[in-house]
């Protein structure tokens, strides 16, 4: 807590007079507490760890907080929300269909794990792009999963499965090669590579060949969905289960076509004696013959299984539905492999990749090898064979290039989202894009300083937090009118940024305080509640198919409260409270959430059925710990809600309020309330 200043802070606040960086009180101590825990875990504190903040008077007491958020499994869960942005993350395919992905799921709760365990910057790139690459055959340990589970990073974009009903196949392989190389140039490089899709840059030293250049590493890319994600003995003991319960499917299979065998002969007989003569003697003589007539004379007097039921003797019905339901039994029992969204090599030589003249598949023109952007390396890539022979080192040519320490980019594009998170604004206003078109950094030696800070540490994202916390620039106070003449924008961080809660942390914050929130340890996704009219509109809701992929199927009331981050994500369909509070659109790489202030988020949080069950929760919370004394209630609510002791005219009127209104109105008013809603 105390005010020596970082290496961080001489860089920004050398101008700056101290007064700006004192904390004390006891109010901004509640403040920090606040915000470093949303920060960090994007949950409000409890009221119990607030209180013990304040009481800890001990030099290292902001340290040993920051320690414990850090260890937290809120810090990698929230974290995780900001890079599942980052990665055009969704539970569905898009387009018309929309079909939910069921696995996806695995790979959000990779990436929960690599920053809780803090796994290094560098090796999540890698694992992410050529995960699949790294590993020599079947996973042996849990770290070789997580490298093959990391590849649905390759597989989160927008994938049209109707595709091949339109013999478009091209169209969809080409949109999927361009997500890829749009995707990583974004979201690992802060390059806009989607501009050099079709020409030249018109800004940065891009050209169109660069664009199919870095495809050509993702050519050989297919599909792995098929892949066992199991470990030893697991996958074996499937194997011994496998064949124990198939042995038995067939033995009572055999009882079935036994039972079935007389009627399907009798039927047969029937319709050979309704053919022609002529046609009994051709059926006759060429049983062993495929020609056309052949053919068609065995399939009209060949049954189906429907036909062969239907004429089966009353007699045998009750012994063949036993049959079947033991087969159903049976298929139930037999275990599957684990199994992800998983990317891989396709066998054989990658096909050519060819300059597409405008972008468009039709017209491909110059073949191009693997490369890097040619104003850094105008080469053709190394390629490496990998670990994994079955693949061909490509992307895991471009993952090393990528966090290679001879690239400028990548470890200044993290730090600057890094530094976003706590500041509300990147020292590059555009982390996405650190080309001419974006926006110059702010203070350019401090960005230099950060990533040579980050990888001389492992690229560890956790030090790199501390770093930025820990430091006076974070701690200072959100108010104050020093620089507002010279610096409205608070681009020289002479004042904290307050902001409001993003979507996730907001409708988890109701959930918080209201005593709702479960906590969870990843999983597939919980579907909330849809209003009618969202049902409704949806074209794909109601042409749903027999894999119930296409429809929305909400979970039981009580698995619903859970983090916002476990709550399923279509690309066509989003939960509208959320949508409400800029809940961005999750097609391609998003870089930073916009904030808007409109009337709907105000009636949201009045009116939706989310705030009024969150108000109802609250109230009886407050009622059961607090009692029925009225001041009681409301000293227990604002100490829930807002994480301090309310003051006397806010007890009177809040006691107002209660007699006119009654304490569930007056809990939803805290709830609506700005000290809710932003931190400071």
């Amino acid at each position: 807590m105390g005010s020596t200043l970082t290496p961080i802070d001489r860089f920004v606040l050398a101008r700056l007079s101290s007064n700006h960086l004192t904390l004390s009180p006891e109010a901004d101590r509640r403040t920090l507490i606040r915000r470093l825990t949303f920060d960090l875990t994007g949950l409000p504190p409890t009221p119990d760890e607030v209180d013990r903040f304040l009481s800890d008077t001990s030099r290292d007491a902001y340290d040993r907080l920051l320690t414990r958020l850090l260890e937290s499994p809120r810090y990698g869960e929230n974290q995780a929300r900001l890079w599942l942005d980052v990665v055009r993350y969704s539970d569905s395919n898009g387009f018309d269909w929309d079909e939910f992905r069921p696995k996806a799921w695995r790979f959000r709760d990779y990436v929960i794990r690599a920053f809780n365990s803090d796994k290094p910057f560098d090796r999540f790139v890698v694992e992410q792009l050529a995960g699949d690459e790294l590993v020599p055959g079947a996973p042996g340990s849990p770290e070789e999963r997580d490298a093959l589970i990391a590849t649905g990073f390759l597989r989160l974009g927008p994938h049209d499965n109707a595709a091949p009903l339109f013999n478009e196949q091209e169209r969809s392989r080409a949109e999927l090669m361009s997500d890829l190389v749009e995707t990583t140039g974004s979201a690992f490089l802060g390059l806009t590579m989607a501009c050099c899709r079709c020409h030249d840059h018109k800004y940065d030293p891009l050209s169109q060949a660069d664009h199919y250049r870095m495809r050509a590493f993702f050519e050989p890319v297919k599909f792995a969905d098929d892949t066992p994600l199991d470990l030893e003995p697991e996958r074996s003991a499937i194997v011994s289960q496998q064949e124990s319960v198939d042995r038995r499917i067939q033995s009572v299979e055999t009882k079935r076509d036994a039972l079935l065998a007389a009627t399907r002969r009798r039927l047969r007989e029937e319709r050979t004696a309704k053919l022609s003569s002529d046609e009994q003697a051709i059926l006759r003589r060429d049983t062993t013959n495929a020609t056309p007539l052949v053919m068609e004379l065995k399939k009209r007097v060949t049954p189906n299984d429907a036909e062969i039921r239907a004429a089966l003797p009353q007699a045998e019905v009750g012994p063949l539905k036993e049959l079947d339901s033991q087969l159903a039994s049976l298929r139930r029992e037999r275990p599957v492999f684990t199994t992800g969204l998983l990317m891989t090599d396709a066998e054989g030589s990658p096909p050519a990749t060819r300059v597409l003249h405008q972008g468009r598949h039709q017209d491909p023109r110059d073949a191009v090898e693997p490369g890097f952007p040619s104003a850094l390396d105008p080469q053709p890539a190394r390629i490496d064979s990998a670990p994994n022979s079955k693949t061909h080192g490509r992307r895991l040519a471009l993952a090393r290039w990528i966090v290679s320490r001879e690239n400028p980019l990548t470890a200044r594009v993290l730090v600057n989202r890094i530094w976003q998170q706590h500041f509300g604004t990147g020292l590059v206003s555009t982390p996405n894009d650190f080309g001419f078109a974006g926006t110059r950094p702010s203070h350019p030696e401090l960005l230099d300083w950060l990533a040579v800070e980050f990888m001389e540490h492992g690229w560890s994202v956790k030090h790199l937090h501390r770093l930025l916390v820990t430091s006076a620039t974070y701690r200072q106070r959100s108010t104050g009118t020093n620089g507002i003449a010279a610096d409205p924008d608070n681009a020289l961080l002479w004042r904290q940024n307050a902001h409001r809660l993003a979507a996730e942390p907001m409708r988890d914050a109701l959930l918080a305080s209201s005593g709702l929130l479960l906590q969870r340890a990843g999983g597939p996704p919980a579907w909330p509640e849809l209003p009618p009219e969202v049902l409704q509109a949806n074209p794909a809701f109601l042409d749903d198919n027999e894999t119930r992929t296409k429809g929305w199927y909400p979970s039981p009331a009580a698995d619903q409260p859970v983090r916002s981050l476990f709550l399923v994500q279509k690309r066509t369909v989003r939960v509208p409270f959320m949508e409400t509070f800029d809940l961005p659109e999750n097609s391609t790489s998003c870089a930073r959430r916009t904030s808007s202030t409109v009337a709907p988020q105000a009636l949201s949080l009045m009116n939706s059925p989310l705030a009024i069950e969150a108000a109802t929760a609250f109230a009886e919370r407050v009622r059961r710990e607090a009692g029925e004394p009225t001041e009681a209630q409301i000293r227990q609510a604002f100490r829930f809600a807002l994480l301090r002791s309310a003051t006397p005219q806010e007890v009177r009127r809040s006691t107002e309020l209660i007699r006119q209104h009654g304490l569930t109105a007056f809990c939803r008013a805290l709830l609506n309330l700005n000290e809710f809603a932003y931190v400071d």
